[in-house]
C-alpha cells in the first residue's frame, strides 16, 4: 500500500514535469542545473474509497494517517519563490505563491477552516514534508512551516524547487 501510494505520487510529480518541460533527471543523470524538486499540494477529505481520495502519512518518526484529495490544488506552477527560515529551535520553509497561487490559497484556505493541507514534495524521495491544519484563510500567498526533514533536504529541496521555479518562469515569457 504504501509503495503503491509513492508510485501514485512519483507518476504525478513526472507528469506535471513532462507537462511543464522540465525534463526531470533521476539521481544517476545529474548535470549542474538540472536537479529539480516539486511541491503539491492536497487538501484533506473523507475517504470516499472513490479515486478521488488517497491515503497519505506524514511525520516519518510516528505517521498520522489521512485521506486527501488525489488531485493537487496548488503545484510548483503556483510557486513565486521558495526560502529557508530560521526558526525557534531549528528552520522552516516558505513558500510564496504567485498571483494565481495567492487566489487559490486564499479561496481554499477560507472555505476549508479543520482541514490539514498536506504539503507534498517530490525530491531524491517524494513524501510528505508537513501536514498543517488551516486555522484561517490565508491572503498573504505565504505558507511557512516546519518540514520533516533534515537542514540538509531542506537546502536540497529549496535548490531544486528555485530551479524549477526559475525554468517555469523562462518558459513562460
Amino acid at each position: 500500500m504504501v509503495s503503491m501510494r509513492i508510485i501514485n505520487h512519483y507518476l504525478i510529480a513526472i507528469t506535471l514535469c513532462a507537462a511543464l518541460g522540465l525534463g526531470c533527471k533521476s539521481m544517476g543523470e545529474k548535470k549542474p542545473g538540472e536537479n529539480y524538486s516539486l511541491i503539491m499540494l492536497y487538501l484533506e477529505q473523507n475517504n470516499d474509497g472513490t479515486k478521488y481520495s488517497r491515503e497519505m502519512a506524514v511525520y516519518r518518526a510516528d505517521p498520522i494517517i489521512f485521506y486527501v484529495n488525489s488531485e493537487p490544488f496548488l503545484s510548483t506552477a503556483d510557486l513565486e519563490k521558495a526560502t529557508l527560515m530560521e526558526a525557534i529551535g531549528g528552520f522552516a520553509i516558505q513558500l510564496q505563491f504567485n498571483r494565481h497561487g495567492t487566489a487559490v490559497l486564499e479561496s481554499f484556505t477560507t472555505s476549508n477552516k479543520g482541514k490539514r493541507m498536506a504539503i507534498f514534495c517530490q525530491f531524491t524521495e517524494p513524501r510528505v514534508l508537513a501536514a498543517p491544519m488551516i486555522t484561517r484563510g490565508n491572503a498573504t500567498g505565504i505558507i511557512r512551516f516546519t518540514p520533516d526533514c533534515s537542514r540538509k533536504e531542506a537546502e536540497r529541496i529549496l535548490a531544486g524547487l528555485n530551479t524549477a521555479i526559475k525554468e517555469i518562469k523562462g518558459k513562460s515569457k
